[in-house]
């Protein structure tokens, strides 16, 4: 007996028309963009549940990125396996699933006492990404310019990071009114070079430093694979060192 063909969703009282097109894309014609636009969708849910974990469970070791990482590969699950066409709204399947990916990665963690942390995992792959694997510097002045890009490229990493988790409301990282100003024009400033940057270029520094989101992760995301992540980030981070360095008010610099 032949398989039978997934159902179009169409539209229904209880899927939006909008979110009904994207799911008809994803399952039906197999598209790795409306499967992304989903994915953004819901990742505010994803983190939300990840609050209220960390919020529930004040005794748990790991940190809110981790977690937060753990729902999002949960949330990737719940958008592979589910069946628009039962017409159940997937913001009421998709929490168990999110749950579950959490729980599930807090068991592999205690039973692996020497995994790397998801800070230093996300450290070792840009620093891989960003490393000249193939030069072989003749002089020590080339070995010291390899290791100057190398260095601002990595501390343009930190300033995205830090972007990502800087609120009006927190403390300000500076000492006084003066370099609190430069730190917020700089991150502004760093911010809207990103924004202008290719798409694709954008979208995987994004995923990686605004949500923490490691290369494999954001492959599996994408449809690419984890080394192909790995170059695009190391292009696009140079790119971003290159607009910044051109069109601000500070420079980075090896």
């Amino acid at each position: 007996m032949a398989a039978r063909s997934p159902l179009p969703v169409g539209p229904s009282p209880q899927i939006p028309e909008e979110e009904a097109a994207l799911w008809d894309a994803c399952k039906l014609q197999n598209s790795a963009k409306a499967r992304e636009r989903l994915f953004l969708r819901y990742l505010p849910l994803a983190k939300r549940i990840s609050a209220r974990f960390v919020r529930d469970n004040h005794s748990t070791p790991v940190e809110f990125q981790e977690l937060s990482q753990m729902a999002s590969t949960g949330l990737l699950e719940a958008i592979d396996n589910f069946n628009p066409a039962l017409g159940v709204p997937f913001r009421f399947y998709c929490p168990r699933r999110i749950s579950g990916s959490i729980l599930n990665g807090l068991a592999k963690l205690s039973e692996v006492n020497h995994q790397i942390s998801l800070r230093k995992r996300l450290a070792r792959e840009r620093l891989r990404s960003i490393s000249h694997d193939n030069a072989k510097p003749k002089k020590i002045d080339d070995a010291l310019d390899i290791l100057g890009d190398i260095a601002a490229e990595l501390a343009l990493g930190m300033m995205l990071d830090s972007s990502a988790i800087y609120q009006e409301s927190e403390r300000d990282p500076a000492k006084d009114a003066y370099d609190t100003l430069v730190w917020k024009q700089a991150i502004g400033q760093m911010r809207r070079e990103l924004e202008a940057l290719p798409e694709r270029d954008r979208d995987v520094l994004r995923y990686h430093y605004l949500e923490s989101m490691g290369f494999d992760e954001i492959g599996n995301l994408l449809g690419v694979t984890k080394g192909r992540i790995s170059q695009i980030h190391k292009a696009a981070i140079a790119l971003l060192r290159k607009r910044v360095s051109n069109n601000g008010r500070f420079r980075l610099e090896g």
